[in-house]
């Protein structure tokens, strides 16, 4: 089927980091795209990186990588190498945060993750926009909140959606699930993006449109 032909219910889950979470995401979702997460203090074995994630491809197909590291010159040099999967950044580290989209990755995951602010303005905004990277909107964080946390990081999503969309930033929402009890079904993602302000439409193409260009990078 051609990709411009899929059918409005057609939805694309981004980023799974659990061999059953994808599993049961693959019953609710038409495509679900598996994560590997990475967390550098220092380059990897390169080789041995390569070889996983050939792995990963031949397993389940379209594959990501999470970069979660606190120095942002390694995010430059994971994207130099040009490894074939859609590349992610964990937010949270404002440096981090602009180093990611400065650096052209496929998307930054949770700007405001563990932070007191979102993590996001309009210079990143901007940037973001004109380099077509990404802002995952994240569950997973929401799940494991105290209230208060969960009131917190609404309001700072909130913002974030605000910014994307004035920019007109691309975007999905993602269950970032870490494990089967993680996972939810699009209606419950589609549910996050419009308590954050997105219409219905909105919310739909952060499962739909948004995922699907992404992924036609990596052909």
């Amino acid at each position: 089927m051609n990709e411009e032909s899929l059918p409005r219910n057609y939805f694309v889950e981004m980023d799974v980091r659990d061999e059953e979470a994808y599993q049961l995401a693959s019953e609710w979702f038409n495509k679900v795209v598996f994560t590997r997460k990475l967390v550098l203090t220092g380059e990897p074995e390169w080789g041995i990186l390569r070889e996983e994630l050939k792995e990963l491809r031949e397993k389940y197909g379209e594959v990501a990588l999470l970069i979660v590291t606190k120095k942002p010159s390694l995010i430059m040099e994971v994207k130099r190498r040009n490894l074939k999967a859609i590349l992610y950044v964990q937010g949270g580290d404002m440096r981090v945060n602009r180093a990611a989209i400065e650096s052209g990755v496929d998307a930054l995951i949770s700007p405001w993750f563990g932070r007191k602010d979102s993590g996001f303005d309009h210079t990143l905004a901007g940037m973001a926009s004109r380099r077509n990277v990404a802002i995952g909107f994240s569950l997973s964080p929401l799940l494991k909140a105290s209230p208060y946390e969960r009131t917190l990081t609404l309001r700072f999503m909130m913002k974030v959606w605000e910014l994307t969309k004035k920019y007109r930033v691309p975007r999905f929402i993602t269950s970032s699930a870490e494990s089967r009890w993680e996972v939810r079904s699009p209606g419950d993602l589609m549910s996050l993006g419009t308590n954050i302000g997105m219409e219905v439409p909105e919310a739909r193409a952060s499962l739909n449109f948004y995922p699907r260009r992404i992924l036609s990078r990596l052909k």
